[in-house]
């Protein structure tokens, strides 16, 4: 995806992202390039992803074909996990 269609879906004028190498872009420009692009805030900040959030994202992917019994049970051993 080209810059120009980043921008033009992000809703951010043109050349608005070329200019952030000179200037510090708004939380919001951050944000609607995140969701456009798919990454976290941090990502575009720092070029990784926290551990967590893969990590949690992960969990996520697996637990979305799961049953909703199933999905019961992985809750209640987050549950205990967290009362260690």
């Amino acid at each position: 995806m080209s810059i120009a269609e980043i921008e033009r879906k992000s809703n951010l004028g043109n050349g608005t992202i070329r200019r952030w190498a000179d200037s510090i872009p708004s939380a919001d420009k951050l944000y609607r390039v995140s969701k456009v692009l798919g990454v976290s805030i941090e990502y575009l900040l720092s070029g990784e992803e926290p551990i967590e959030n893969e990590k949690s994202k992960l969990i996520a992917r697996k637990a979305s074909s799961l049953s909703a019994e199933q999905l019961d049970a992985v809750l209640n051993m987050i549950d205990v996990f967290k009362n260690k």
